[in-house]
């Protein structure tokens, strides 16, 4: 059965009970995490009022916060841009946990406009004048194998799954390449994530990344672009990168198809021999 609970801002949220994960940090709220983790980052206003449309991917669409919130706060600012947003989700049912939220005030008509669509085969649409949502439904290493194949580029990418701990197969050096295929030079991804791991596994993808202020907890979140504009990492975290043996990217095969628990269990291997490689140089030392 599915677990609605409260978060820190007063929006509701669920646990998901594959992965026993919250669909949002409980500690900084559904809203607040969406807006300061994902949408102002991402600077997808800036871009719309000055381009006059925006084209975003979200991956992991969950409950559609981040569709939501971005929606509402373009409109308010930026009535006439066209927007499109492509959204990658594995579980059909999050309409049905949708629709026992209790949705903010502001965001209603955003979440009006994402239960007014309708399915196409595995593509569910929701479209205005101005609009359009295509949430694809399936595997999301092979959807986002499948669009960057495609002729289209994104200003912005929320990148949203579960966490590394519990869904490594997104997290992947080999999955962050397609990304910046999918990308504009100038194109910012933005996630809530600080692994060493993912930081390491976006610089080698080809990123240049930075960092986001906390919103609910200690740690900087993570932003990464191929040319654009984004705040520095602090010297302290390039250190960490450059030096620590933690610092290792998950790695997956090139058709996308390993396991979690193989990935996961390479990343340990790869960890544990650069713990003893450290240990047996201190053992030269002494």
């Amino acid at each position: 059965m599915d677990c609605k609970i409260v978060t820190a801002d007063g929006t509701e949220t669920f646990i998901n009970q594959e992965y026993k994960e919250a669909y949002h940090s409980t500690k900084a709220g559904a809203y607040t995490e969406s807006l300061h983790k994902f949408v102002k980052p991402t600077k997808i206003i800036e871009k719309a009022l000055k381009e006059g449309k925006i084209y975003i991917l979200d991956v992991g669409f969950g409950l559609g916060y981040n569709t939501a919130v971005a929606l509402t706060e373009l409109r308010k600012l930026s009535k006439s841009s066209y927007v499109e947003i492509i959204s990658v989700e594995k579980d059909r049912k999050v309409f049905d946990r949708i629709k026992k939220l209790n949705i903010p005030e502001n965001l209603k008509d955003a979440f009006c406009f994402i239960l007014s669509g309708h399915f196409k085969e595995n593509i569910y649409i929701s479209q205005s004048d101005n609009t359009t949502l295509k949430i694809m439904f399936g595997e999301g290493r092979q959807i986002i194998k499948n669009l960057s194949q495609k002729d289209i580029k994104f200003d912005a990418v929320f990148y949203d799954p579960f966490s590394p701990k519990v869904n490594t197969e997104m997290w992947t050096v080999n999955i962050f390449k397609l990304i910046k295929r999918l990308m504009k030079k100038d194109g910012i991804f933005a996630t809530y994530s600080a692994s060493l791991a993912v930081r390491r596994g976006l610089i080698e993808a080809g990123f240049k990344i930075g960092l986001v202020e906390p919103i609910g907890r200690k740690s900087f979140s993570t932003v990464a672009t191929i040319e654009g504009d984004i705040p520095p990492l602090t010297e302290k975290e390039k250190r960490r990168i450059e030096i620590s043996p933690y610092a290792v990217p998950f790695r997956d095969n090139d058709s996308l198809t390993l396991q979690r628990e193989i990935i996961k269990s390479n990343w340990e291997l790869k960890i544990s021999k650069n713990l003893n490689n450290i240990n047996n140089k201190k053992g030269e030392l002494s």
